[in-house]
């Protein structure tokens, strides 16, 4: 089935140069890290490439409700093919999916552009909103400011804004992050001088400042780097040498360093077992799968399908009861076997046919297509209530009190 036109144009009112109208400014809530730094954190790059990467290999498809009997058809369309093709002619849709899905969880919006047909990805730091309204209450009118090369002013019918109605992990687990990564300056400063023996430097007559500075010099000179570790101290006379304890365990460093990636999961809202193989909660890969879909990949997924709805559909499309999907059967097939055991088991219980299971399975269709039936069950038809007995060849219409032999067609 064919849709609509490829159409992103809507009207357009002129509400910054209207008197009775009022801007209100949403400034960008104020971070404590970069987004450049929050990635150099193994666990919170490990989460975003994770998701990310989840959901950007997933096609999105342009589906209708049939009115005469309800069922969902599939549709073609040239916005399934921007969706999971070709975005622009510059980017592939698994690149722009994969840009949108980072800065939604950073940032909490992501932004896509609308221009001859194509999208384009807006890197949501550069992007300013600004809303107007006439009646102090609802916006009428969001004016979008891109700074890139230049700042270009963008209406708001040009963009696509998928929100997440956070401020993102840089501004609500800001704080989180900034101790990891501090955490991580510290064990690196801690190991690139794990080998000076540290400790406090004792004489027995007062040193000159010029003596100091010497002594630490040639100390930090023999014993500083991983290559220098193990060597024997030497002391002229008149020194001691006190060692101070700093071993990682003793200051918990590993303890810390577990609940600092725990603690980076729950932001991201993803088992930990994702990003830690050693707090595996499912013992089955399908269980895992179905907890990351349903509690970490979902809410993206609704709010990405929403806003392609809103801004890539027209009036009457919507009224028609169109809208784009992503096909997220593809996640819960983690292992070959699972697969053919979940296909198998569909077949058997006649919810698909012999084509659809092979499709399923990226096999070819056979000539003759059926659907496997009990024979030990009894089919009764919603609508008629009408019964079938398979094994019997009988067919019987409660409503009527009628019985029909299917080898025979007599009544009684």
């Amino acid at each position: 089935m064919m849709a609509f036109p490829f159409s992103f144009n809507k009207n357009k009112k002129d509400y910054s140069k209207n008197s009775f109208s009022t801007a209100i400014y949403s400034g960008k809530p104020a971070t404590i890290i970069s987004e450049e730094e929050a990635l150099k954190i193994p666990s919170v790059k490990a989460a975003v490439e994770l998701i990310s990467n989840s959901i950007s290999t997933l096609p999105i498809y342009l589906y209708v409700e049939n009115e005469i009997d309800k069922s969902i058809e599939k549709v073609s369309d040239s916005r399934v093919n921007i969706l999971n093709h070709r975005s622009n002619k510059f980017q592939t849709a698994q690149s722009i999916k994969k840009k949108v899905v980072s800065d939604y969880l950073l940032h909490g919006k992501a932004y896509l552009y609308k221009k001859n047909g194509e999208l384009h990805h807006l890197e949501a730091r550069n992007v300013d909103e600004t809303d107007y309204t006439d009646d102090g209450i609802t916006p009428g009118y969001k004016e979008i400011t891109y700074n890139g090369p230049s700042t270009v002013e963008l209406d708001s019918s040009e963009v696509i804004i998928i929100d997440s109605a956070t401020n993102g992990i840089l501004a609500d687990g800001g704080k989180i992050l900034v101790q990891a990564s501090q955490q991580i300056e510290y064990s690196l400063a801690l190991l690139t001088n794990s080998a000076v023996p540290t400790g406090v430097l004792k004489s027995a007559s007062r040193l000159t400042e010029t003596v100091i500075n010497r002594l630490r010099e040639s100390w930090e000179s023999l014993y500083q780097g991983a290559s220098r570790s193990g060597r024997t101290i030497i002391l002229e006379e008149g020194m001691e040498f006190v060692p101070l304890s700093m071993k990682p365990d003793e200051m918990q460093l590993t303890d810390s360093h577990k609940t600092m990636i725990s603690d980076i999961a729950r932001l991201f809202n993803i088992p930990e077992s994702m990003i830690n193989s050693s707090a595996n909660k499912y013992n089955s890969l399908e269980q895992n799968g179905a907890q990351y879909l349903k509690g970490t990949l979902f809410p993206i997924i609704t709010a990405i399908e929403g806003s392609l709805d809103n801004e890539m559909l027209n009036e009457t499309e919507q009224k028609l009861g169109y809208y784009f999907r992503f096909d997220t059967s593809e996640i819960l097939r983690t292992t070959e076997s699972e697969k053919i055991k979940t296909v198998s088991e569909a077949l058997s219980n006649g919810l698909i046919s012999f084509n659809e299971a092979r499709a399923k399975l990226d096999m070819p269709k056979i000539e003759k297509d059926y659907y496997t039936l009990s024979l030990g069950n009894v089919l009764k038809d919603a609508k008629t209530g009408e019964l079938t007995i398979p094994n019997m060849g009988v067919v019987e219409n409660q409503a009527k009190g009628e019985r029909t032999n299917e080898n025979n067609g007599i009544k009684k």
